[in-house]
């Protein structure tokens, strides 16, 4: 098993270093890094050079893409000794080219995507935070850990079971990695008003569970708002990750702030599994 780590300007940078070594530990699996240097974001960066600078400002863009290969490359040797020292195998590679295209790539050939919840990737950040990975979630692309809280040991899962082909495809990615498999408690939650729709949508999942392995896990209905209560039992059971099948229907710009998802992010307290 592969997990690819983008290397990028994040806040949650440290967490998701953390978080990749610890799963690849429990997984056996190797990490692969990728850092990408934005020489197209540099370029455009440097395209507003008036008449007679042109040249300067072609020497610029060639010093700046320079600069960002060696800062890049420590980057990569740095996570890379730290892996080593944890055990896990690892390589690393500094690309040059779009981040979007270098990563879906990279993904091609890896099993997983961990990442911090405010990934950047461009020449100086001018991407929206979290947008490329999430699209990559999106587009089914790859299954994303996301490091989305400070970071700590995971001991306690929460499983949105909320019925379609998006929470069976989540959940069967999880449960075909096998992880969390051992040694943490495993929620499947439903919120719903009638406890027997909420039997019916832990059917197909138990099954699946059952089918990789793993046992011992609880099963809840309960009733209330969709997005609060969900909220609320995360909390309350003091969860430390959560597994969802993407973001359901909604459009991109719809997503932050008004989906389980979106309000999961803004709380920043929990990591998150997602796949489309």
């Amino acid at each position: 098993m592969k997990i690819l780590v983008p290397v990028s300007i994040d806040s949650f940078r440290e967490d998701a270093a953390c978080l990749a070594i610890d799963t690849s530990r429990a997984l056996r699996a190797e990490i692969r890094l990728l850092s990408v240097v934005d020489r197209e974001g540099i370029r455009r960066a440097e395209s507003g050079a008036p008449p007679g600078a042109i040249h300067i400002a072609q020497m610029a863009e060639k010093e700046i893409a320079e600069r960002q290969e060696k800062e890049k490359g420590r980057e990569v040797l740095e996570l890379g000794r730290r892996c080593r020292e944890a055990g896990v195998p690892c390589t690393g590679e500094v690309k040059t080219g779009d981040p979007l295209e270098e990563i879906e790539k990279a993904s091609a050939g890896c099993d997983l995507l961990v990442s911090g919840l405010s990934s950047q990737y461009s020449f100086e950040g001018r991407d929206e935070p979290g947008k490329l990975v999430l699209s990559l979630m999106n587009e089914r692309v790859i299954p994303l850990l996301l490091a989305a809280s400070p970071y700590r040991p995971v001991k306690t899962v929460v499983i949105g079971c909320g019925g379609g082909l998006r929470t069976e495809r989540a959940i069967g990615a999880m449960a075909h990695f096998g992880l969390w498999k051992e040694k943490c408690r495993i929620i499947l939650l439903v919120v719903d008003d009638s406890p027997e729709q909420g039997v019916e949508l832990h059917t197909k999942l138990r099954k699946i569970l059952t089918e990789a392995g793993y046992a011992g896990w609880e099963e809840r209905v309960v009733s209330g708002t969709k997005v609060e209560t969900f909220l609320a039992f995360c909390q309350e059971e003091g969860a430390d990750a959560v597994v969802l099948g993407g973001w359901g229907k909604r459009r991109w710009n719809e997503f932050f702030g008004s989906s389980i998802t979106g309000r999961l992010l803004d709380l920043k307290r929990f990591h998150m599994f997602l796949y489309m």
